[in-house]
């Protein structure tokens, strides 16, 4: 089972996330505030998909996923943001959803791309 990076600095979104991240499949989930704070994040434990905001108080998550994916290896990013708009910069093949989101697709967005992480091969 996968570890989820979100990248939220609403902490009562944050745990909406969490909670629909958990019941999609997710072993472990950590929140991180800001850029750094995701970055931090990423090194302590590599995620197997990254669920961002796309405009934080501290820097945007298109920023923070760039940093974290930027040096190799496919991470599956879904973006949930109020600011589709400020997708333009984010990774192709990156899922988007709007806010404001039900439990229920959240969930079953996440379900899905975790689906998707597990069915792709290992390579060394």
């Amino acid at each position: 089972m996968p570890h989820v990076l979100i990248i939220e600095d609403s902490y009562l979104f944050g745990q909406f996330v969490c909670d629909a991240a958990i019941l999609a499949g997710a072993r472990t989930v950590e929140v991180a505030e800001t850029e750094v704070e995701a970055e931090r994040a990423a090194t302590r434990c590599a995620p197997a998909l990254i669920v961002a905001d796309v405009r934080l108080r501290h820097g945007t998550g298109v920023t923070a996923v760039r940093r974290i994916t930027g040096a190799g290896g496919h991470i599956p990013v879904l973006y949930v943001t109020g600011y589709p708009q400020g997708c333009s910069g984010c990774p192709s093949g990156s899922a988007v959803i709007e806010k404001p989101v039900s439990h229920d697709r959240l969930c079953d967005s996440i379900r899905q791309l975790i689906g998707k992480q597990a069915a792709r091969p290992v390579t060394h």
